[in-house]
């Protein structure tokens, strides 16, 4: 019996420090999700800049045969 106490304590503890481990991971997963949302974000808006002002370069343009 005490045996068999002893394989539950040892596979407990295994368990443990699996999750624990897993846990890290999760929570570096989700700072690399948070930093490429940002980073999404920014490069979106930069876009949306961009192509605002290529629009307003456009409309400034006089037509080529003038």
């Amino acid at each position: 019996m005490s045996d068999r106490v002893t394989d539950l304590e040892i596979h407990l503890t295994h368990q443990e420090h699996r999750i624990e481990e897993l846990n890290d991971l999760v929570y570096c997963q989700q700072q690399q999700i948070n930093a490429l949302t940002a980073e999404i974000r920014q490069v979106k808006e930069q876009l949306q800049m961009g192509l605002s002002a290529r629009v307003s370069d456009m409309e400034e343009e006089p037509p080529p045969h003038y």
